[in-house]
């Protein structure tokens, strides 16, 4: 058998022309020759890339950690959520439970919208960024009525906080009942209402009556060895605010003079220890929404407002802890605040806002 394969195989050649291959021909021989005796060549399949969408490349600032384990500092993130001020936005917005609207019209061009992330904190040099945006405050309508600063927060807020926020408040609920649990609600919002009521008094220039002390109680004596470098009458007490390029608002607590300089004020109650800038969650964005919104206002705004403070006083009677935010500290929480405006308004647009907690 071998020899007549042999026979064949030299005829075919002898009775085959002479003809001169190119070098591409003999390459394709050579391919079919190695084809017929090992079979075709197995190729490892290529990996697909998978395109993921996105719309800008942002480096983000790096965010307060919020704890994601139910316990006795979840429910501090819950309640920090709310808003213990008196005071009511004309639109009814105080960043309660209402729903989160969702839809397709925003208040901003893509344009503006992408750019958000860029608008100054304290007005720029001749107002040269402000001057290519609209005042939003012309363009109100039903569709997209500005949302609060705790609205904001409360809807942009970590997914991983959010879901231990909802098991923390269902066991609650489980514990208390649904009465027991708006009925814990209740208190905690006058323990914090009341506070605000005294401290008004107090940073108005004239001292809280014995009865309003009393009634203030344990926090009063937490809060008040912190204000012996407070100025009094303060500049600004419960002063509603609205950003007229960003569409949001809300109501800052004070700014008055610490130590000679001028500071935008929160007061919280809390209690556990708040040693840290970050064990007050969201406390320090939300100072800087109220000072951007302040310095974006023609009639309130101010250079020399800079700075920040959180007083923090404790349930327990336990001084309270204040922490100081530098310009430099402002301005990095003021980044981390236009990226919550601006997650906010895309969510709002694309209709992917969260049910609020």
């Amino acid at each position: 058998m071998l020899k007549i394969l042999i026979v064949r195989g030299f005829s075919t050649v002898v009775k085959r022309p002479k003809v001169k291959l190119s070098k591409a021909d003999v390459i394709k021989r050579l391919n079919y020759e190695n084809k017929a005796l090992f079979g075709a060549v197995i190729k490892p399949t290529a990996k697909r890339k998978t395109k993921t969408k996105s719309t800008e490349q942002v480096t983000l600032p790096k965010t307060t950690a919020h704890p994601v384990v139910e316990s006795e500092y979840t429910s501090e993130i819950f309640w920090q959520s709310r808003n213990f001020s008196r005071v009511k936005m004309p639109n009814g917005d105080d960043g309660e439970n209402e729903s989160y609207p969702t839809g397709l019209v925003i208040p901003f061009t893509e344009k503006e919208l992408q750019a958000i992330t860029k608008f100054p904190l304290v007005p720029s040099d001749r107002g040269i960024v402000e001057s290519q945006w609209k005042l939003h405050e012309q363009h109100e309508s039903d569709q997209y009525k500005s949302p609060s600063v705790n609205r904001i927060l409360s809807a942009t807020m970590p997914e991983a906080s959010r879901q231990a926020l909802i098991r923390w408040k269902t066991s609650k609920i489980a514990e208390l009942g649904e009465e027991g649990f708006q009925l814990l609600q209740k208190e905690i919002f006058a323990r914090g209402s009341t506070l605000h009521a005294t401290l008004e008094t107090w940073l108005s220039g004239c001292d809280p009556s014995e009865e309003a002390i009393k009634k203030t109680g344990i926090l009063w004596r937490s809060v008040s060895g912190a204000l012996k470098d407070v100025e009094r009458p303060a500049k600004l007490i419960e002063q509603k605010l609205y950003h007229p390029y960003l569409h949001y608002n809300g109501v800052v607590d004070c700014i008055t003079s610490i130590k000679g300089h001028y500071h935008v004020i929160e007061w919280k109650t809390s209690d556990n220890p708040k040693t840290s800038l970050g064990a007050t969650y969201d406390a320090p964005v939300q100072l800087c929404a109220y000072l951007g919104a302040l310095q974006a206002n023609g009639e309130l705004c101010d250079s020399r407002i800079q700075k920040g403070a959180i007083f923090v006083a404790y349930t327990s009677g336990k001084p309270a802890n204040v922490h100081i935010l530098e310009p430099s500290e402002m301005r990095r929480y003021w980044l981390q605040w236009l990226h919550r405006v601006q997650e906010y308004w895309t969510r709002y647009r694309d209709g992917t806002l969260p049910e609020p907690i």
